[in-house]
């Protein structure tokens, strides 16, 4: 059971990994290009959801410091 836990974890860490590098690359080429991946603006996005959290006030805080404490890991 431990096993299959693991593997899932490894999986879902994997993937965050994932999204967390493909959503830096479309900051980047956004700022490049001027122009997102495949017509998202990722840069407006991220800002939308960074002025949404700051708007929340303490829940937003909160909210922000459970996400990174999620993205931090057990390092």
């Amino acid at each position: 059971m431990n096993d299959i836990l693991a593997k899932i974890n490894d999986g879902i860490g994997g993937l965050t990994t994932l999204v967390m590098n493909l959503l830096a690359l479309g900051i980047l080429v956004e700022v490049i290009y001027g122009a997102g991946i495949f017509g998202m603006g990722v840069v407006g996005n991220v800002v939308a959801l960074i002025n949404s959290i700051g708007s929340s006030g303490f829940v937003g805080l909160l909210s922000l410091v459970v996400l990174l404490s999620l993205f931090r890991g057990k390092d």
